[in-house]
């Protein structure tokens, strides 16, 4: 038995199924011009049915970025190879090197880890409430508790703490996180650096390739934090999203979409089962091997990526 992907980002797929084309069924010899595809309607844009993002699909084609891939073979993209925003859902890269750790001995899941050292990559009332969620979930109460390094990298994909990527990456190294999304098969990554994405959109001046410095001397210097706590994106909703399209994390679906694939199927090697656990942390709905998703929102962006593994003999 090996495992087969039945269906990646099955909502998607649903969608696309219900704004097919089709042809009228009759054959045609290879001297026939074949039937011209008949095309239902786009449905109205609404993000909140189905349906309806297949008509905001059509509608804003240049918005947006896909891949839906049946495991069998069959597979519809839009922009897939191109560089876009990803917010939260770039954290499956920090989950898998961490994961390819576990693997090698290199990290310990049962490692206490105590409270400020995963807080000092902590930026207060930007996360969406994600942090104190996790630690509420946790039963964490007092400043100098510990926490077993396992459960913070559950609250990052769970609740998607914004800290504990960043831990990650100071701990591991540029490196690890590269190495990880190449061997799911995602070779271009841009190594992301979130807490300093955060403080760019804070402070517009910020270029791309001071994000990590500035994440670190958020970490450790207690001026430039309590600076950083006092700057505030403003009002300007436009503004702020063009920011998040500037300074944000960034990759491409295709590449978010294979590193997916390679956990759910174990092609990842080592690790793949710490990262698929991780990832499936919901019940499978009836009838199926597996949920595996991590998504992320920030101003102006919605992503999303999901596997739903199912067992076939191959």
């Amino acid at each position: 038995m090996s495992r087969k992907l039945g269906t990646v980002a099955a909502a998607v797929a649903v969608a696309v199924s219900l704004g097919a084309c089709s042809t009228d069924g009759t054959a045609t010899s290879p001297d026939e011009q074949a039937a011209p595809a008949v095309c239902a309607p786009l449905p109205p844009a609404d993000i909140t049915t189905a349906a309806g993002w297949i008509g905001y699909a059509g509608s804003h084609p240049d918005d947006i970025a896909f891949v839906v891939d049946d495991g069998r073979g069959r597979t519809v993209e839009r922009r897939a190879g191109d560089t876009v925003p990803l917010a939260s859902a770039i954290k499956v890269v920090h989950l898998a090197a961490y994961a390819r750790a576990v693997a090698s001995g290199e990290l310990d899941p049962a490692e206490p880890v105590p409270l400020p050292e995963w807080e000092r990559w902590y930026l207060p009332n930007t996360d969406g409430g994600a942090h104190p969620k996790a630690l509420q979930r946790l039963g964490v109460t007092e400043p100098g508790s510990t926490v077993p390094l396992e459960q913070m990298v559950i609250a990052m994909i769970q609740e998607s703490d914004n800290a504990v990527p960043d831990y990650l990456r100071d701990r591991l190294g540029d490196a690890a996180l590269a190495d990880a999304a190449a061997q799911g098969g995602w070779d271009d990554l841009e190594v992301p650096p979130l807490l300093g994405s955060t403080i760019a959109l804070l402070d517009p001046a910020m270029s791309r390739d001071a994000r990590w410095d500035a994440a670190q001397r958020y970490a450790h210097d207690d001026a430039y934090r309590e600076q950083v706590a006092r700057m505030s994106p403003g009002d300007d909703f436009p503004a702020v999203t063009a920011r998040v399209q500037e300074s944000g994390v960034t990759g491409s679906a295709a590449g978010l979409a294979s590193l997916h694939r390679a956990i759910a199927s174990g092609d990842f090697g080592p690790g793949s089962d710490v990262a698929r656990r991780t990832l499936e942390w919901q019940p499978a709905p009836p009838g199926l091997d597996g949920l595996g998703f991590k998504g992320g929102n920030l101003p102006g962006v919605v992503t999303e990526a999901m596997t739903i593994p199912t067992r076939r003999r191959s």
